[in-house]
Order: structure tokens, then sequence, then C-alpha cells
């Protein structure tokens, strides 16, 4: 295994003595070790020393105890949007990837260190109370809110954990999100049975640009197929789709190749969403990413006040991968995330809620 990128590793007060956090330190040889009160005291050294300080953080991890609820609404219930019924745990916050488009370079500018909650048997008890609670409940639960679901796990072993307690309830599904290739550790569990693997793609043009230190488009395609074959339910998220000259022609290529990856059987489903915003974040990407083109076209603020391209290239763009995707299977449910029912109806004629095959996601 190649060792993660930490300059250092940090472990708060009382975490040495988990489980789980004797398992990281075994996978981390030669990184130094640190006792720090709080992810604040990072912050504070950080502030004082790098120019880059979100960056930094990056490059550190902080091991801690999460003292709450795990298990949450996902954040995507915003004024004017529609809502898929998704649940986020996280166990993780800010990702080894560097991605221009991230929100996170905005949302954790206060506490950038890359954080991992070393108590994931207090979020086995949650959830199993909460799934037997309710069985009459469908639970869709996510890892990648904050970070990458799969970037880390060859040294946080998270999905050893999630996984088989995922499948002891018929009531409740886990996707793991990520741009990784890093799917040896799934592929040595027995039983992916309620388990879907995911993976947001975009062309290589825009990847190699856009998403810096991910594995290319390719190289996550061929780690789809590795999870397909070995009996894993498979997802793609076009999401962000960037604009971008030509991109019709780049766009159909990556569908094509999709494909050829993985028939249609094996895909559970395929989100769209386009590149979007808060204020406070363009500056943040202008500043650690000179050489962007995501600002090339014009956008503008939506119900929820985040910007996005203007409604009818939004539309074309849905519309346009829509088709590219039925013309290769018309059994693969498409859905768009973070859209208003405007944009809804604009591009499929109804709501979501209209759609047998996404009713699963949207019925709440």
């Amino acid at each position: 295994m190649t060792n993660a990128p930490f300059d250092v590793l940090y472990l708060e007060e009382g975490v040495e003595r988990l489980p789980f956090t004797h398992k990281v330190l075994s996978r981390l040889p030669g990184v130094p070790v640190e006792r720090v009160d709080s992810a604040e005291d990072i912050q504070e050294r950080l502030a004082r020393t790098e120019a880059d300080v979100f960056g930094a953080g990056k490059r550190r991890l902080f091991l801690s105890r999460f003292r709450g609820d795990f298990l949450k609404k996902c954040p995507g219930i915003s004024p004017g949007m529609v809502c898929c019924n998704y649940y986020v745990v996280n166990l993780i916050k800010n990702c080894v990837y560097d991605c221009s488009y991230c929100f996170l370079q905005d949302f954790l500018s206060n506490n950038p260190v890359l954080t991992a909650f070393a108590n994931p048997e207090d979020l086995v008890r949650e959830l199993e109370a909460t799934f037997r609670t309710h069985p009459e409940r469908s639970f869709r639960v996510g890892t990648g809110e904050l970070t990458d679901s799969l970037a880390l796990e060859e040294v946080l072993p998270y999905a050893e954990v999630l996984v088989p307690l995922f499948n002891r309830y018929p009531n409740a599904v886990l996707e793991l999100k990520t741009k990784s290739d890093i799917v040896a550790p799934l592929l040595a569990l027995p039983d992916p049975t309620n388990v879907i693997v995911s993976w947001s793609l975009n062309p290589p043009g825009v990847a190699e640009l856009e998403e810096k230190g991910t594995p290319g488009p390719h190289a996550r395609l061929a780690a789809a197929r590795k999870c397909f074959e070995a009996g894993y339910r498979v997802g793609f998220h076009f999401d962000p789709v960037i604009l971008h000259p030509g991109w019709e022609k780049t766009y159909a290529q990556l569908v094509d190749d999709l494909f050829d990856s993985v028939p249609p059987e094996g895909i559970e489903w395929i989100s769209l969403g386009s590149f979007r915003y808060r204020r406070g974040l363009k500056p943040v990407i202008r500043d650690r990413h000179p050489e962007t083109r995501l600002f090339d076209s014009e956008h503008v603020p939506a119900e929820d006040g985040k910007f996005r391209y203007l409604r009818p290239l939004r539309e074309k763009a849905y519309n346009t991968l829509r088709r590219m995707v039925q013309d290769k299977s018309g059994a693969v449910p498409v859905y768009m995330c973070m859209e208003s029912k405007e944009v809804w109806e604009g591009v499929t004629g109804h709501t979501p809620r209209a759609d047998e095959k996404l009713d699963v996601f949207f019925d709440l």
C-alpha cells in the first residue's frame, strides 16, 4: 500500500485507546504522531506557517472522537430545489483530492484540517437502532458529502465496518461516492448486497484541469468494472457538469466509455448536476486555482442562492446527456441532483415523483 500524503498524524486526547486508531497507526508507519487538544490548535499552527491553509490541511490527518448524531438528512434540501430523500454520514471532513470546484474550500475555511472520526462503533450502534426502529422506511445513506468515500480507505478502513452493517438491514442502502480507483478493500469483503459504489465523472480534459490529484475517468471506470464484476451495484454522477467548448463531443465519448465499461444491467442510476457555488466560493477558487476555466461561462443566482449556469444552458446540457444515456439504454434511471421543479419539468416534462423508476429516490 502507498502511504497517504500526510506530513503528520494528530491524535485527540483519548483516541489513542480506540481500536480504530490502532488500525490507522499500523497503516501509517513513519508518519510523525503528535497529541493535540483540538483541531483549532492545528488550525492556529497552519495559519501562522502556511500561505494555503486549506491545502496544507489536506496533508494533516487529525483523529478525533465524534460526539453527537452521525446520521443526518442531506443538506441538499434548500429553497426551490427538489430533494432525493438522501441521508449522510460524515466520518471524514476534507479530502486528499483538490478539485477546483469543491465547496469544502469555503465550507471548511475555519477548520480545514483533514479530520477522521475514530469511533465508528458508535455509528454502528446509532444506525442499527435507527434501522430497527423504522423497518417501514427506506434509508439511502452516503458517506461522500464532506470527503471522498474511498480515497483513504486503505488508511481509514471504514468500509469493512459499514458494508457488513448495511447488509444486515434490507431497508438500508449504503452509497460510497468516489473519484478514486481504490477498490481492493471492497473486493476483499464477502457480501456487497446492500452497497452501491458510485463514481463522479467528467471528461479527461476537465478532470486533468479541474480535479487535481484524482485518477482519470478511465481509471475510475476500470475500478467500476471491477466492482460490478464482484457483485456490487454501481452508480455514476455527471456532477458537476462543466460546460466547455466542444462539451457535447467530450461527454458523448465519456458516455460511450461508461457503457463500454459497465453494462446497463449493472448501473443502478446516473445523476446529473451542473456546476454551482455560493458567492463566497468564487474568490477562493480564483485564488487557489488561477488556471481554472470554471468561470468562462456566465452564472446567475438560483432560488437557493447558489450561482448556476443560465437555466436554458442547464436544460440543454441535461437534455443532451439524458438522451445520450437513453440511446444506450432506456432502463437506466437518470435523475437530476439539486435542481428546481421547473428544470425537472423542462427536461423531463414532469416532476420526479411522476416517474416510477425514480419514486424510490424522491418519495418522502
